[in-house]
């Protein structure tokens, strides 16, 4: 669903009405599946294919017109580097300011030529995606496709074919001008750029030549001496005299000879009664432009004549204006000539966003009439786009304002028809710069930009009906997609203005159960091999850091135009798979990590390597350069047996030949090793009880700062005993590993000193300490368990009631707690005499053993979080999570009862995918705080409902936890959670509430975690008997 989500940012904004419609064409997918028969399973996919192959050849025709547009343009630049004109072709000299023009033409063109290409890609995406969905719906239902792929793989046979032809004429026209560059070896003396060029014939020997040269000497003495002496001598016809006039006014708005320009312009167009035509203003309008925009890529030492010329004489928009004065009366005719595009000047104005010379041609077209300017604002090319268009489309503000003060008048006239084509336009405008063409209103794109001063100003000086209106693909509202996408402070705003929560998509679904926000792979996995498992870019929100980052490229590189890049990813080991994936990807790739398995990771590094697409054959491709990291454990960075909690790793991509930096990869790894147990136990699948399984969290509860009720210490054995007692099938607590990798039921971060820092002593002193001499009186009514031998042994202790010898062991712990973090923060510590009912502190192996074993287990394995530690001000390292997890694993694999029900749950999507790895002994569930306010975990494979339920799917996991709030608000989460083959379970304070309770267990919640369990035992059983006698 992401890259439907994200489908409009990948598009090309004016060219927005000529894509795939993808998300239609999924909604007509999903459409069919549920209308098919029930019968016989087989939905009708006939519309599908319908408005695909229509689309199809419509994204073909575009993508080919265009096409055609990149060739023409190629085939004027070659003339342009090799003239083939009657004048002055034979003699014709090119110089450094020329060429430097050229080469800003030729890389606009190849940014056009990838505007083409990134247009293409998408849409093959796009196409590709649906013929995937359904060739796995015509598998799973006996269907076949009945060959509608066909036309689809012969027009990619054929652009691919076409599209190497044109980027290899391409690459010869940028090989030519380096080339050409690399000959004049253009030096920072005195010498002209032509002085160092090869065998030219003497200026005497050629009149025609001698022009050309005073043109780009700019010496406009010797230029009109030389005009007269040709023009008296008549050695050339009236006509012949004319074209060479106008062809050199033309060479020299391409030298810069700017002195020379203005002289042929202002004079000798009148005197010799020359036309000033199209040609010559489109000319200083584009060279004009690409001078302000690709001056960084062309930037290079030129001659002295030429850096003089390019720093003296009139400015572009003042010689642009003496041209424009020699059209007089007869000016309205030549600004609207077309040229072979179908533009006229204003066109190429707006589209290099020069405001100033937009202006001067509005007020000479004015002089012509009033409604002249309006029609060259809106007058259409071969594209079918306006000045304004292309204003709009290159974000050039000023030159925007300049075409609606000129189209003022218009508004106010009483012909209905142009006001009409004119609002056709606004909004076709509106489309390209708001990206909407499926029904979106201009309140939805603010909303799904997440900026909140957008919203805030459209619903301040906007229309309010706007409000509920959905777009036409999904049925969603601003309301909808502020959900989807995650912008709290804009769904608020929206919210406050009084929008509509009780509406529906065309799913079902309401913005609600969006804002709580597939492939099921069920890989196998040997536990007696190690696996890397990779994903691109980082899986922390927030961080503004991209998979793969390539740097700009010099016009030497340039050459190098391609039809498309690769990377290949591969192990060092014989034998190992290579996975190739296309630049820039338009896939999420949160869900979809590469799993490597490895021999011996200790020595195996990771290789990416960067492919180019041939320009001579297809699909073979040539490496441009490589990067590598190696994946061993740099645990001797941190001491033994501990890794970072950051695993992130950025690998520079060296260029194959000269080793500069092309870029630079991204990637989060985990390395699963196998458990070196001697027998894992067989599976025991998880077996979900009719009706909802109470869960008492940390045994009886979690430990608050509330008095309202009485507290056990939590994860105690008296905590767990009593929780069973009040009706829990189920006890959770956390395990986390001791410094000497004892196993520990407590929470990660207690003291400033990270548990897995401490040995088991040194934390269970903290139990020790506050413990009364003696024998104290449990609370189930019974004396605790104690050896024989110290029942005998031990003495008879002072009473208690003439002394407060026990009391300073709890003002000892409380005094050294008081300044940590956690105690700062929340004003106690769990399980700490005189606040609670304190008990001693426990391991895993005395659980497995006391317990009774019809006390089922949820253990929830506490492996710290990179935001956890953060918070806590404690450095992000950790145990190795291999050692971690193994030492877990070996003592339920010794201990764990046959008979006892045992689940493992975790926050750390890498526990979670290691565990699944390792063994499937016990059933697997992820633990996620999505929908839970605020937001402080930013792990995005836990950033909503439906984010985790593709992570339990990819790995096969059995179950997800929630936090209540996203449930209560929206229980029909439940259902979707389930449909996915999902155990669904909640937790946090809102269980606590027996009305929440009942809500999730009518929606039919397996789990239900509680720290309040008498009374939400009491409700859920009321609840229970309550629904069988309406049954």
């Amino acid at each position: 669903m992401r890259f439907g989500l994200n489908y409009h940012r990948y598009q090309v904004p004016e060219w927005a009405p000529f894509y795939v419609p993808y998300p239609l064409l999924k909604k007509l997918l999903k459409t069919a599946i549920r209308a098919a028969d029930p019968a016989t399973n087989q939905p009708d996919f006939k519309e599908v294919y319908t408005c695909l192959e229509h689309n199809i050849n419509s994204f073909g025709i575009f993508h080919h017109e265009n096409y055609d547009i990149l060739r023409q343009r190629v085939e004027e630049l070659h003339n342009q580097l090799a003239p083939k004109s009657k004048t002055l072709s034979k003699t014709k000299d090119i110089n450094c300011y020329e060429l430097e023009n050229i080469l800003k033409a030729v890389i606009e063109l190849r940014k056009d030529s990838e505007k083409l290409q990134w247009y293409y890609r998408v849409n093959k995406e796009a196409v590709q995606r649906i013929y995937a969905k359904l060739e796995k719906l015509c598998r799973s239902t006996g269907h076949t496709d009945e060959g509608h792929k066909v036309k689809w793989t012969d027009l990619e046979a054929d652009r691919d074919v076409s599209w190497l032809k044109y980027t290899g004429s391409l690459n010869e026209l940028m090989t030519a001008i380096i080339q050409i560059r690399s000959d004049m070896k253009i030096q920072s003396g005195n010498k002209s750029c032509l002085d160092n060029t090869s065998s030219h014939l003497s200026a005497s020997s050629d009149p025609i030549r001698a022009l050309d040269r005073a043109v780009i000497d700019d010496d406009v003495p010797k230029l009109s001496k030389m005009l007269e002496e040709t023009y008296s001598c008549n050695t050339t016809t009236s006509q012949c005299f004319q074209e060479i006039v106008y062809d050199l006014a033309g060479s020299s708005v391409v030298y810069g000879s700017k002195r020379a320009a203005a002289f042929l312009l202002s004079e000798t167009f009148s005197r010799y009664h020359i036309t000033l035509d199209h040609r010559i203003l489109n000319q200083m309008i584009i060279i004009s432009g690409r001078q302000q925009a690709f001056e960084e890529y062309t930037a290079s030492r030129m001659c002295s004549q030429c850096s003089c010329k390019d720093s003296c004489g009139k400015s572009e928009s003042n010689l642009f204006s003496l041209a424009v004065e020699q059209l007089a009366l007869g000016g309205k005719d030549v600004l609207l000539e077309k040229d072979a595009f179908g533009r006229h000047p204003l066109h190429y104005g707006a589209i290099y966003g020069l405001p100033g010379i937009c202006e001067l041609l509005l007020d000479l077209s004015q002089k012509s009439g009033q409604e002249y300017p309006a029609r060259l604002i809106m007058s259409l090319d071969s594209q079918r786009f306006t000045p304004l268009h292309y204003a709009v489309i290159n974000n050039h503000a000023l030159v925007i304002k300049a075409f609606l003060k000129a189209l003022e008048p218009m508004m106010q006239t009483n012909d209905e028809s142009s006001k009409y084509i004119l609002i056709d336009i606004l909004r076709d405008l509106l489309a390209i710069a708001i990206k909407y063409h499926h029904g979106e209103t201009a309140l939805y794109v603010a909303a799904r930009s997440g900026k909140e001063e957008y919203v805030d100003m459209l619903l301040k000086h906007g229309s309010f009906p706007d409000l509920d209106i959905p777009e036409t693909v999904h049925g969603w509202t601003p309301l909808f997609i502020a959900c989807v996408e995650g912008h709290h402070a804009v769904a608020k705003l929206l919210l406050d203005a009084a929008a509509k929560q009780d509406i529906h998509d065309y799913s079902g679904w309401t913005a609600k159960e969006h804002a709580a926000p597939i492939r099921r792979n069920t890989q196998s996995f040997r536990t007696d091999c190690h696996y890397l498992i990779i994903n691109l870019g980082v899986l922390q929100s927030g961080k503004q850091v991209k998979a793969v980052e390539l740097r700009e490229r010099s016009p030497k590189e340039l050459i190098s135009m391609n039809a498309g890049f690769l990377m290949e990813i591969s192990i060092s080991e014989r034998g190992s798979i290579r996975e190739l994936v296309e630049l820039p990807s338009l896939t999420d790739m949160t869900h979809e990590p590469f799993v490597f398995p490895v021999t011996d990771p200790d020595r195996a590094w990771l290789s990416f390597k960067f492919l180019q697409a041939s320009s001579t054959l297809a699909k073979e491709y040539n490496l441009l350069g490589g990067g590598t990291a190696l994946i061993g454990s740099p645990g001797d960075h941190f001491g033994e047996n501990r890794e970072s909690l950051i695993r992130e790793r950025t690998v520079p991509i060296l260029e194959k030949d000269t080793l500069d930096v092309l870029g630079k990869v991204t990637f989060t790894f985990v390395i699963s090793k196998p458990i070196s147990y001697r027998a894992i136990p067989l599976a025991r699948p998880l077996v979900v009880e009719e009706g909802v399984q109470l869960v008492g969290h940390r045994g009886l509860g979690q430990n608050t700062a509330s008095h309202s009720y009485l507290q056990i210490g939590e994860n105690t054995i008296e905590s767990f005993l009593l929780a069973s007692k009040q009706g829990a099938t189920i006890v959770e607590f956390g395990n986390t590993t001791s410094h000497e990798s004892y196993l520990a039921c407590a929470l990660k971060f207690r003291t400033d000193i990270p548990i897995h820092d401490l040995n088991l002593d040194q934390f269970m002193h903290a139990s020790n300490i506050q413990s009364p001499r003696g024998d104290p009186v449990s609370v189930l009514g019974k004396a605790n368990a104690q050896p024989i031998s110290t029942q005998v042994t031990s003495t008879k202790p002072r009473s208690r009631s003439l002394t407060k010898d026990h009391e300073r062991g709890t003002r000892e712990i409380r005094d050294r707690m008081k300044y940590t973090v956690d105690f700062v923060s929340k004003g106690f510590k769990p399980n700490t005499r005189g606040d609670f009912i304190q008990d001693s502190f426990t391991t895993l192996e005395e659980l497995l053993e006391e317990l009774p074993e019809s006390i089922s287990f949820n253990i929830e394995i506490k492996y710290p979080r990179l935001h956890e530690a953060i918070e806590a001000g404690v450095a992000p390292v950790a145990i190795e999570i291999n050692t971690f997890i193994d030492k877990a694993l070996e003592r339920l694999f010794s201990y764990g009862n046959k008979k006892r029900t045992i689940i493992l749950s975790s926050f750390t999507p890498e526990i979670c995918i290691l565990l699944a790895i390792k063994q499937q002994t016990y059933p697997v569930m992820f633990i996620t705080n999505a929908g839970k306010p605020p937001v402080t975990d930013r792990e995005m494979r836990a950033a909503s409902i439906q984010s985790a339920v593709r992570f339990a799917k990819r790995w096969n996991l059995s179950g997800l936890v929630f936090a209540s709030e996203a449930l209560v608000m929206c229980p029909r989460l439940v259902r979707y959670v389930q449909r996915s083959g999902l155990i669904c379970g909640s937790y946090g304070s809102q269980n606590n509430i027996p009305e929440n309770a009942k809500t999730q267990a009518a929606a039919g919640i397996d789990i239900i975690m509680a720290d309040r369990v008498g009374l939400i035992a009491m409700s859920l059983k009321g609840y229970q008997k309550q629904a069988k006698s309406q049954a």
